[in-house]
């Protein structure tokens, strides 16, 4: 058995990988009303009443909360498991649903680096950082329309593998990765290999490794 690291970053995956309403007459509001009856009344005595003009409806707190959630932004359709840093093997999950997915219709170029910053050891964080994509690439990522979920089928560990210990562990992921594009969907299988360290309490990857 011999290891071997893996490149510091993954390119995102090219290509696909991922009755009209009847007319109705509205019925008079009773301000309309009013104001007819009025202006027929002065009609009759010689001097003409004006209609009331009509007035904005006052802003409520209702109404500023409805505005401001049309004008939020959708949320990305990546959604990572929330990690047991108690289990590597759920940590390890949560990274690779962070790491391999893409939403280039919602997200930016640095959404995966913030997905995978509490999964990480600060020195992964910085030797996965310069894998993010140029913002060329995400554009045109982006007006391909492209959509890459993982959806994590088990957590292993790998066969020839160092035997795990309290503070160092490898485990293997496996995954389905669904892409979406305007070239059309396809479906892969995908995975990786990591090692995990156990810091202050808590499981981080520390390594991408392939065996």
């Amino acid at each position: 058995m011999r290891g071997k690291e893996a490149p510091t970053c993954r390119p995102a995956p090219a290509g696909a990988r991922p009755f009209p309403p009847k007319s109705r007459i509205a019925k008079a509001p009773w301000s309309a009303t009013v104001a007819l009856a009025a202006l027929l009344s002065g009609c009759a005595t010689g001097s003409a009443v004006p209609a009331p003009a009509p007035q904005a409806p006052p802003a409520t707190a209702g109404n500023r909360s409805l505005a401001a959630a049309a004008s939020a932004p959708a949320p990305s359709l990546v959604r990572v498991p929330r990690p047991d840093y108690a289990r590597p093997s759920s940590v390890a999950a949560s990274f690779f649903t962070a790491w391999a997915s893409v939403d280039a219709i919602h997200d930016g170029p640095g959404a995966y680096l913030a997905r995978c910053a509490d999964l990480v050891t600060p020195a992964l964080e910085r030797q996965i950082e310069p894998g993010q994509p140029a913002p060329a690439g995400w554009q045109a990522m982006r007006q391909e329309h492209m959509v890459s979920l993982v959806h994590v089928r088990a957590v292993t560990r790998p066969s020839g593998a160092p035997a795990p210990s309290t503070t160092v562990t490898y485990l293997r992921v496996y995954a389905q990765q669904v892409t979406t594009s305007t070239a059309g969907r396809t479906v892969t299988s995908d995975g990786i290999t990591l090692e995990l360290t156990r810091r202050d309490r808590r499981w981080l990857v520390s390594r991408l490794l392939w065996y």
